[in-house]
């Protein structure tokens, strides 16, 4: 099978089950995906329990395939509030693991889980760990909650965005279309997330197996697709549909990156 794929579009290696990373890197370069978002935590490719060796090995099969950019984690925001408790010295260990294994992949950032809305007293208590002043690696933070998309929870996040530097979003679009489907007024877009565009630094098309055609997808398009060439927001396709099998992951790769490339051009 071939594809062609000119949008600068990368894949997030959850698509596809059952893969080794060599192989899957193989696949990417047979099949133009220009980057790769890898699933780094323990139900993905274990990051921070391999050894210097495998990540020597992986990271000389990325110079000559194609790079991998950002390390997907299983840890959640909030398991870095209260610094002196055992849960936040043990995220703050596997974080750390993460990402001297991330560096040594080449990537630029890691990315968290934001399960359910941080509030007031929790930001106080947080203190995620800044892996650009020891690696060189943003940390990504992935709203999950549909809460997080009210107008003022967001304006809240962006305000303590500009006090942390080293923490940036990825912003996910079936987790806007599901904050939208339980808007107050479903019948026109209320879902505005132009307030985060200038803490992005990348985007998943994310397709669940029904397809792309909901508002909350569009919404990202029109807000992230048209940005321009020096934008520093990165784009990947996340398929977390029943069909894991490289063909399917792959089909649905193509026409997720076709979509993307019509909101460049206006037609999303």
């Amino acid at each position: 099978m071939t594809a062609s794929t000119p949008a600068a579009v990368g894949l997030y290696s959850i698509g596809i089950g059952g893969i080794d990373l060599e192989d899957l890197l193989a696949l990417a370069v047979a099949h133009q995906v220009p980057f790769l978002h890898l699933r780094g935590g323990r139900r993905g490719f274990d990051l921070a329990r391999r050894d210097t060796a495998t990540l020597d090995r992986w990271a000389r099969c990325c110079r000559v395939s194609v790079p991998i950019t950002v390390v997907a984690a299983d840890l959640d925001l909030v398991d870095f509030a209260r610094p002196d408790t055992q849960a936040y010295q043990q995220a703050s260990t596997e974080l750390d693991r993460l990402g001297h294994a991330a560096a040594a992949l080449g990537a630029y950032a890691i990315r968290l889980l934001a399960r359910r809305v941080v509030d007031q007293r929790q930001w106080a208590d947080l203190a995620v760990p800044n892996l650009v002043a020891r690696y060189g690696l943003t940390t990504l933070v992935e709203l999950h909650d549909p809460a997080w998309f009210t107008a003022q929870t967001l304006a809240a996040l962006a305000a303590h965005l500009d006090r942390a530097p080293w923490l940036a979003l990825l912003i996910d679009t079936a987790q806007v279309h599901r904050a939208w489907l339980r808007s107050d007024n479903p019948d026109r877009p209320s879902v505005d997330v132009s307030v985060l565009v200038p803490h992005t630094r990348a985007v998943h098309i994310s397709d669940n197996g029904e397809g792309l055609t909901g508002t909350g997808h569009r919404i990202v398009a029109r807000t992230f697709g048209r940005m321009g060439d020096d934008s520093p927001v990165e784009v990947a396709f996340e398929w977390t549909g029943a069909d894991r099998s490289p063909q399917g992951c792959l089909a649905r790769y193509r026409r997720a990156a076709a979509w993307w490339r019509a909101s460049l051009e206006g037609n999303a």
